[in-house]
């Protein structure tokens, strides 16, 4: 995937390509993503409650809820595909910790009523690592199938990442055409940077923009 950065009124508007962030496929639809800008995200290593089980999800979740930060609302370009993947990825993750949440409660009470002893603690741990694992999935799908937002110290530029390449590569060459400035004040000439794996990265000409495969 590819990252590339774009001025904050671009973003914001939705003034991007008519191209799919995720796919590359042209469309006009837009979708509005909301990120908490201004520090770095406070939750941050908290992810791991999602290892917990359910006690940690809700913990997590009243955590994400109490979010107040700064935010950066971004119209960004997607495919309806793009967008469906989204969903799925998102539904089943709220899914998972819902009926993982019920399921170990459930499994709980039902041990300690039918005195169930072993056999109820090891059926209450299977229910805890699928519940977690399917989370887990659902969190990826959700994720991977997301556009990052990054807004700059100067709060004018904004770094969108997980972007399919031909999107990255017309948001260079559009906004090297409306802000020529920032190419001139960076000292570098215009390119697509490669980048295979471990190891250096290769210069080819053309509009700037990062790929890693």
């Amino acid at each position: 995937m590819a990252k590339v950065t774009v001025f904050v009124d671009d973003a914001v508007l939705g003034r991007l390509p008519d191209l799919c962030a995720q796919d590359g496929v042209p469309t006009t639809s837009r979708f509005r993503i909301v990120e908490e800008v201004g520090r770095s995200n406070r939750l941050g290593i908290l992810w791991l409650l999602l290892l917990a089980g359910p006690l940690g999800w809700i913990i997590l979740l009243f955590l994400g809820g109490r979010d107040s930060g700064e935010h950066l609302a971004v119209e960004v370009p997607y495919s309806e595909e793009a967008y469906a993947r989204l969903v799925r990825g998102r539904r089943l993750r709220n899914a998972a910790m819902v009926v993982g949440v019920a399921g170990v409660i459930g499994l709980l009470w039902l041990t300690a009523w039918a005195r169930l002893g072993e056999a109820g603690i090891v059926l209450t741990f299977i229910a805890l690592v699928a519940g977690t694992a399917t989370l887990l999935v659902g969190e990826w799908r959700m994720r991977s199938n997301l556009v990052g937002v990054s807004l700059d110290a100067s709060r004018r530029w904004v770094t969108l990442s997980n972007l399919h390449p031909a999107f990255a590569a017309a948001c260079t060459n559009q906004r090297d055409r409306q802000h020529p400035e920032r190419l001139t004040r960076s000292g570098r000439q215009p390119g697509v940077t490669v980048k295979l794996g471990p190891g250096p990265s290769w210069q080819f000409p053309g509009p700037a923009s990062t790929v890693n495969t």
